[in-house]
């Protein structure tokens, strides 16, 4: 993916996510291999729900920036109350996550250049 994805188009009123993490030291391979099957079986489920408009993300050693953007509202708190996603946040918080942080924001403006 090429940051910033020029696809996703923003309007006023719809809902930024964003999550930042940064994963526990010391996770085993079995802990890394499910992490990474439970994130790809997240996303696949957002990308399928009605009010998705994209995503874009960065990763480094340090931790890993992932942003959603949603039509509404709505959408967010659908998304949020889906099964997967509320087993990938209990995983997280009990396996994975050595620290994390959730904002949810609403598009004033919105500007690519590309």
């Amino acid at each position: 993916m090429t940051l910033p994805d020029p696809s996703i188009q923003l309007q006023p009123g719809n809902k930024v996510v964003m999550f930042v993490h940064h994963l526990k030291a010391g996770l085993s391979s079995a802990q890394l291999a499910e992490y990474r099957r439970m994130d790809d079986e997240t996303l696949a489920v957002a990308m399928g729900m009605d009010g998705y408009l994209g995503h874009e993300y960065a990763s480094n050693e340090e931790g890993t920036v992932f942003i959603s953007y949603w039509r509404d509202d709505a959408a967010v708190d659908e998304w949020s109350r889906h099964p997967v996603h509320r087993e990938a946040k209990s995983k997280g918080q009990d396996e994975w996550y050595a620290s994390y942080r959730t904002a949810i924001c609403t598009v004033d403006r919105h500007h690519m250049y590309a």
